[in-house]
């Protein structure tokens, strides 16, 4: 196509409006020039364009939205980013517990019927993804019973019913996000388990005669830190399945605008959340490695190295 496409377009806007136009008047080229500098179309060398666009990450400058014009696409992101975070926060931690828990068992009775049933259902989990579990949730639950909500609360504030509102919304799609993170939390203690298990401390426990719950409470402890360093890679594996139970939902978090975006080919704003997710996920990464730290002695380094 010659000449600029946003010429064109405008042309065609206006010319369905019933105004005559042409893509080289003096109207059509100062919209363009506007527009091309509000969503960083400007001519210039691919070497000058990637500069600007890693100037506007550091200055939180993400450009505007096509789909929320003249809106920028940072307070997009920022007004769903609480809903989004509440939803995978929630979801996560109460996966950490549920299938550290799980898999301490697991672990250490293994090869028994227990050991058996648990591997059974957290690979059938592992194998469903989170808008499936959540469809079938909302028609039971919701649909047929009526027990919770399927659609987003109109009204938001801090009386006692909306909270009630939110608590019956919320409640199936951090179950669906904890089912699917639950499998890797679960094998992940069990792995743990079977290795830590072998350890001189559980063979003498055993031999003085200790209570098996409170081996394997001693166990469980000192299994668990290499499950939080899984806690910030399966929490950002959440944040990408927690976009299409968003869009699924309608909730006003970051998921909805993504798929909002998708339809209608909002790049700016799809860059902004793809960013967005990265982001989440080094952060995440970099708060669990500093929590690390701070519980296990043996990775500090003192201060003689």
């Amino acid at each position: 196509m010659p000449g600029s496409a946003l010429a064109v377009v405008i042309s065609l806007i206006e010319g369905q409006n019933g105004v005559a136009a042409t893509a080289g008047s003096s109207a059509i080229a100062l919209e363009v020039s506007q527009l091309e500098a509000a969503f960083g179309l400007t001519p210039a060398p691919w070497y000058v364009q990637y500069a600007h666009y890693i100037q506007g990450i550091f200055t939180l400058n993400l450009g505007a939205s096509i789909t929320y014009y003249p809106t920028p696409v940072l307070s997009i992101i920022l007004s769903g980013l609480p809903w989004t975070l509440f939803l995978v926060v929630v979801g996560a931690i109460i996966a950490f517990f549920l299938g550290s828990y799980l898999g301490s068992i697991a672990g250490f009775n293994r090869r028994s019927r227990k050991d058996l049933v648990i591997l059974i259902i957290t690979s059938i989990l592992a194998a469903l993804p989170s808008f499936v579990i959540l469809m079938y949730l909302e028609m039971w639950l919701s649909v047929q019973h009526g027990i919770f909500l399927i659609s987003f609360p109109s009204k938001i504030n801090t009386s006692p019913n909306s909270i009630m509102a939110l608590a019956r919304f919320y409640t199936l799609p951090i179950i669906a996000l904890m089912f699917t993170s639950l499998s890797g939390f679960v094998l992940g203690m069990r792995n743990n388990m079977l290795h830590t298990i072998r350890d001189n401390y559980v063979t003498y426990a055993e031999i003085l005669g200790l209570d098996h719950n409170r081996i394997r409470k001693m166990v469980y402890k000192n299994s668990l830190l290499p499950n939080i360093t899984a806690f910030a890679i399966i929490l950002g594996l959440a944040i990408s399945q927690s976009l299409t139970v968003e869009g699924l939902l309608t909730t006003p978090g970051v998921g909805f605008f993504f798929g909002l975006a998708l339809t209608s080919k909002d790049l700016p704003l799809l860059q902004g959340i793809f960013l967005f997710i990265a982001i989440m996920l080094i952060l995440s990464i970099a708060i669990v490695e500093a929590i690390y730290t701070i519980l296990d002695p043996r990775a500090r380094v003192s201060e003689s190295e």
